[in-house]
């Protein structure tokens, strides 16, 4: 059960968002097919540094955001492998996974944070961090999340030829990701996925966020 903080949190955010004033995006059916962000990778890149910001072209590579970019973080002594973090939807600044990437690295893992497509630097230009991510265009919404899927994978498979184990964390949005790239070739050791259960009804009943987005639903 949440707290009353954050409850009030909750409130806060859906009253900050029921203010700001949109144009009408129209439901498209996604491309048959599902999701194409599990074909063939191109050649692995040069991997990540132990520290700092990196960026290699995307495997999957969309108009306007062409450029996978992360930030790694090394942990203290010999790593035992890598934790590739894959961040919620519309977050603000990777500053707030803070908590997550020290349980990591406690955990003697180095840590690669992704920047999701269309998230922070990459949003496309005077739009908030994830902002066009969703959408009720479907294919817009697929080619999105195949994107990040592709990503991770291309990092999973760096994580692999490093040395060490090969670990998935992906939180909220991101778990959507990091569950579509388990499934893939690349083999991983862990894939620990922290997101709402998957009770389409139970969310849109009995959650602030669900029962807003089951009312504009219904306004639509």
């Amino acid at each position: 059960m949440a707290s009353p903080l954050h409850a009030l949190l909750d409130e806060l955010a859906m009253w900050t968002e029921d203010l700001r004033r949109r144009d009408p995006v129209p439901f498209r059916a996604p491309e048959p097919g599902g999701i194409d962000g599990l074909g063939p990778l191109p050649a692995l890149p040069d991997p990540p540094p132990r520290e700092g910001t990196w960026t290699a072209a995307s495997p999957l590579p969309r108009p306007g955001d062409e450029t996978l970019s992360l930030v790694a973080r090394a942990a203290p002594g010999r790593p035992r492998g890598v934790a590739i973090l894959v961040p919620p939807w519309k977050v603000p600044g990777l500053g707030l996974l803070r908590g997550w990437r020290r349980l990591l690295l406690r955990a003697r893992l180095d840590v690669w944070t992704l920047v999701p497509p269309r998230h922070l630097g990459r949003a496309p230009a005077g739009e908030r961090s994830g902002e066009s991510f969703v959408s009720p265009d479907l294919r817009v919404f697929a080619a999105a999340l195949a994107q990040t899927v592709a990503e991770v994978r291309l990092l999973a498979a760096l994580a692999r030829a490093r040395g060490g184990e090969a670990v998935v964390v992906g939180l909220s949005l991101g778990a959507l990701a990091a569950a579509f790239a388990a499934t893939a070739a690349e083999p991983l050791d862990a894939a620990v996925l922290v997101a709402p259960p998957g009770d389409l009804g139970l969310l849109l009943e009995r959650t602030r966020i669900g029962r807003r987005y089951a009312a504009l639903a219904a306004r639509a």
